[in-house]
């Protein structure tokens, strides 16, 4: 199969990774792999995963230059299929796919436009439009939607998507990268706290995420504040915050944390290498996912399939991919998440086993073997114009 991706983006971010895992997936199983993304560090990700890469920018919602280079594009190329992600560039493929005739169009929001985190009175409505615009679209253009989970999919079709266009496909992802054995995990954390000054017998709470509005990173300081100040006195020093990853709202989130009553506790990253990302995970004691909207939580999934105890939002969908293996606060409550952390804290003697019951299911229901079968079956039966998607 001759298949292009396509996205919007050149930062590192949940969704970016899922389009790599595909990228690369696809192309060690023989099939010709291209991508159109933004200018960014994910360039390098796909090139080095064997991709014909080309950089390109949407300028607008309808952007007729992009429309009309995609069309020839796809025609030069022979494309089989294109697998647009997140609404500019699948509002933009699918135009551009229709008008070259690519007979297998795949579109993919992955957080429902509905959930959105939107403030005022106008873009309320302009969300609307925009959903409605959408779903034309999907019905007209679209020869298949995705949704990650049944929950997903159950509010796209309130939002108008028709069922029979829609496939429930989760993610996956590359277990054995995050197997990492006891020896190797301290040696990773001893390098990832002299790195970011925090002792090495601390208690470190992490999250991974990009900062911006709807992560809930602001929850997760006021949150880390409050538990600080549920313990005893005593055992204060030696607890730290570390936020790993950057974006649009990074300077925002430094003058919070240092504003904070425990701002000396408190470490920010910014943006990281990707070969960093087990590390990472490896130098935590306690993963929080303070999320107030999400298509699916690939962080959360890396977190558990590490081993280590997850606390995340009370959203339907974290609720579904995590099931009875993470701990669940209420959204946007603070001081639910820091008495959250409090309980998991009490119960630090048990973090392996809890973990064990996390990789486990992560194991069972997530590997990357089984995302890609999914894709590369459902690409197979759409070129074969099967109906049943």
């Amino acid at each position: 199969m001759n298949i292009l991706y396509l996205l919007n983006s050149g930062q590192p971010g949940g969704m970016e990774r899922h389009v790599e895992d595909l990228v690369k997936g696809m192309g060690e199983r023989g099939h010709k792999v291209h991508i159109w993304c933004k200018n960014g560090p994910i360039v390098e990700w796909h090139r080095k995963s064997g991709a014909v890469v080309s950089v390109k920018d949407i300028s607008l919602d309808i952007d007729p230059f992009y429309i009309f280079s995609l069309r020839s594009y796809l025609i030069q190329n022979k494309i089989d299929i294109i697998h647009a992600h997140e609404l500019r560039a699948c509002s933009n493929a699918l135009i551009a796919g229709f008008l070259s005739g690519t007979k297998v169009r795949v579109t993919h929001i992955h957080t429902p436009i509905s959930e959105w985190r939107v403030s005022n009175t106008f873009r309320k409505i302009y969300t609307r439009f925009t959903i409605l615009g959408y779903v034309c679209e999907i019905t007209l253009l679209s020869t298949c939607e995705i949704a990650l989970t049944e929950s997903r999919k159950r509010i796209k079709i309130r939002e108008g998507i028709p069922e029979d266009k829609l496939k429930v496909i989760p993610n996956g992802i590359d277990i054995e990268k995050f197997d990492v054995d006891p020896e190797r995990k301290k040696t990773y954390r001893e390098e990832i706290l002299k790195k970011y000054d925090i002792p090495n017998d601390s208690f470190v709470v992490g999250n991974v995420g990009r900062l911006t509005e709807e992560k809930g990173t602001d929850i997760l300081v006021k949150g880390f504040e409050k538990f600080i100040h549920n313990i005893p006195e005593s055992e204060r020093n030696n607890k730290y915050l570390l936020i790993a990853g950057g974006g649009k709202l990074e300077n925002t989130f430094k003058k919070i944390v240092k504003s904070s009553a425990v701002g000396d506790k408190i470490r920010i990253t910014g943006v990281f290498e990707d070969d960093d990302i087990r590390k990472l995970y490896a130098s935590f004691d306690l993963f929080v996912f303070p999320t107030l909207a999400e298509g699916f939580g690939i962080v959360m999934l890396e977190a558990m399939s590490i081993g280590l105890p997850v606390i995340c939002s009370d959203l339907e969908v974290l609720s579904e991919v995590g099931g009875a293996s993470v701990y669940m606060f209420k959204t946007g409550d603070y001081r639910s998440l820091a008495q959250k952390m409090h309980d998991l804290y009490l119960r630090k003697d048990n973090y392996s086993d809890i973990g064990e019951i996390s990789k486990r299911r992560v194991a069972e229901l997530y590997s990357m073997k089984r995302f890609l079968d999914n894709y590369e079956n459902l690409y197979f039966g759409l070129l074969q114009g099967s109906k049943k998607i």
